[in-house]
């Protein structure tokens, strides 16, 4: 069984179900739950964090746009739901069921040779210092160990703070891309590109840096 067909059954989507799945993180008290994409099972309060996430963390993307709670759903039922190499996964306190962040993967060959860690994103407030490292590394853990992937990456603007978090993680730096400010119709700023592309204004003072786990 191939890594996409893994993805696919831990989402609800695939030939068998493995959405029950958990990934404990050891130590905390805390699992990651994997988040599913099939239609009469999407966990709503889910939705809502995904949603508020992203709009609270809207500088970390290289995309720009208000996040709704159906543009989200939208987004999970389908191109999550169809891309076989991307998943989400939850972060919640077993005993209460209560969400703390979430993360996943995405962008993988299809050789599974190698994927990226994506949207690692704290939603609490009551910070639980290590916590996001430890599921984190334990994400790492399971798509290198139990899935077979060889190498994992991410890639983060060099102005985010999560550039030092990925690099307690044990990920360094390996090379870094100049990002183009790409402008709307009515000249808002749509998006960081990485190629210039049609209607760019100029470099941005971010860049994108590409990290490799070499632990």
């Amino acid at each position: 069984m191939n890594y996409q067909d893994i993805f696919q059954a831990l989402k609800g989507v695939g030939d068998i179900d493995l959405s029950s799945l958990v990934l404990l993180v050891a130590e905390t008290g805390f699992a990651l739950y994997p988040i599913t994409c099939k239609s009469d099972c999407v966990d709503e309060s889910i939705v809502d964090m995904l949603t508020k996430s992203r709009n609270i963390n809207r500088d970390s993307f290289l995309t720009y746009f208000k996040a709704t709670h159906e543009r989200t759903l939208d987004w999970i039922l389908g191109p999550v739901a169809k891309d076989s190499t991307r998943i989400l996964f939850a972060l919640k306190e077993i005993r209460t069921g209560k969400l703390y962040g979430y993360m996943g993967l995405a962008y993988g060959d299809a050789e599974g040779a190698r994927i990226e860690g994506d949207a690692i994103v704290r939603f609490s407030d009551n910070v639980r210092p290590g916590l996001m490292r430890a599921a984190f590394l334990r994400l790492v853990e399971w798509v290198t160990n139990d899935i077979g992937v060889r190498e994992v990456w991410v890639r983060v603007r060099s102005s985010n703070s999560a550039v030092k978090f990925y690099g307690q993680c044990g990920f360094l730096v390996e090379f870094e891309a100049p990002l183009y400010v790409v402008h709307g119709s009515f000249g808002n700023v749509e998006e960081l590109s990485e190629a210039p592309l049609k209607g760019y204004s100029k470099i941005s003072s971010d860049s994108l840096l590409y990290m490799k786990y070499c632990r």
